[in-house]
């Protein structure tokens, strides 16, 4: 693996994440349990939402979501075409059809104007992805949603921790969903989370997660409610739904729980570099900077870029002198070889914004083990680029 002077992800290990990991190995059950249970109430706490359900992955932990649902076959998502690909990918699991529409230059998310247009008498629900932690008009989105009774969904893997207007955006969703990856805000070295308000859809998400059975709950016996098994049957293996296995370990969730109590620091500590990067980068014509919407304090995951000349120059000398780039994600994600002849509805057109974000757009760090005195040194690769 290529070794960078500023690479964008990366955990942030101290002595306490260390010996809360340690203890759990010691204890020779690494099942997800008790340090799991725990995680998921601080979490689902620091969110203001009132119940949180851990996975192995932030992508497990958008099939779990989107399976709770329980959306009829053959119904409608609407999903932004700047993407990670496992967004289209659980729709299309869940036996549902993907209606792609564009997302914007500066925002990389979708615009909330544009999502009426996109709705059929099929459309159930809406993904709303904030890109690299960038939140969008909550306002607008639930206007919407509530017009058409759409479900709202939000996808902040990139996120975690991200404000609008003074509450966390998980509060504004029905059901959100998360990645605690080594590269993002919290970090589990693999993990993710699914965050709502909703009982019954916490119930079903657990039971999803957990092969189809309510195994945390307490043992009694099945009584009359499943006629088809006996009465005497232990109700925690009785599997209600056609589940999956997507638990993270133990050791993962202790590790979160001290990552977790960290999130605010974290965040500020990225919000510093995004705001010295945004002051230091402007001066170039080249550069499309981002943009945000009012109210908004996001958890940065990143410092996302375009550029108005092409990409693929500044990247090559952006890489050659030690600083990692990443395009943003799919840029458009109808283009990639593996979703051209899968069906979905789109409202892309050759003169989308995604189009241009696929070959002009990237990103770059803004990883809290930086100091803007060490991001000066980014900046001036940049500036002998543009002299030259």
């Amino acid at each position: 693996m290529k070794k960078y002077k500023f690479s964008y992800g990366g955990c942030l290990l101290g002595s306490a994440e260390k010996k809360a990991i340690l203890k759990v190995v010691n204890s020779n059950y690494w099942p997800l349990s008790k340090e799991g249970e725990k995680m998921e109430k601080e979490a689902a706490k620091f969110l203001g939402v009132k119940y949180g359900i851990l996975a192995n992955s932030g992508s497990s932990a958008g099939l779990l979501a989107l399976s709770a649902l329980e959306l009829p076959k053959g119904s409608e998502v609407i999903i932004p075409a700047v993407t990670f690909p496992t967004i289209f990918n659980i729709i299309l699991q869940c036996g549902l059809t993907p209606v792609v529409v564009d997302s914007k230059i500066g925002t990389y998310n979708l615009d909330p104007n544009e999502i009426e247009a996109a709705i059929s008498e099929k459309t159930k629900a809406i993904i709303i992805v904030h890109a690299v932690g960038n939140p969008v008009d909550w306002v607008k989105v639930q206007e919407v949603a509530k017009k058409h009774n759409l479900i709202t969904i939000l996808d902040n893997c990139d996120g975690f921790g991200t404000s609008l207007n003074g509450k966390k955006v998980e509060q504004y969703a029905d059901i959100s969903f998360t990645s605690f990856h080594a590269a993002h805000i919290v970090a589990m070295g693999q993990g993710g989370g699914v965050f709502t308000n909703d009982e019954e859809l916490a119930r079903k998400v657990r039971m999803y997660r957990d092969w189809g059975r309510q195994s945390d709950i307490p043992r009694r016996t099945n009584g009359d409610k499943w006629p088809t098994l006996p009465e005497d049957y232990d109700s925690r293996f009785i599997y209600e739904k056609i589940g999956y296995n997507l638990s993270p370990l133990e050791l993962q969730a202790a590790m979160g729980r001290v990552q977790l109590k960290k999130t605010e620091k974290i965040k500020k500590l990225r919000a510093r570099n995004f705001a010295y990067l945004y002051e230091k980068l402007s001066k170039f014509e080249d550069l499309i900077m981002p943009r945000w919407v009012e109210g908004a304090e996001p958890s940065w995951f990143a410092f996302p870029l375009s550029t108005k000349s092409k990409r693929g120059p500044l990247v090559a000398y952006l890489e050659k002198n030690g600083i990692e780039t990443r395009s943003m994600f799919s840029g458009n994600i109808l283009r990639h070889p593996g979703y051209i002849n899968v069906e979905h509805r789109s409202m892309i057109t050759n003169g989308s914004d995604c189009n241009f974000i696929l070959t002009n757009s990237f990103w770059v760090s803004v990883h809290p083990r930086y100091t803007p005195k060490d991001l000066a040194g980014m900046v001036k690769v940049f500036e002998d680029y543009y002299k030259a």
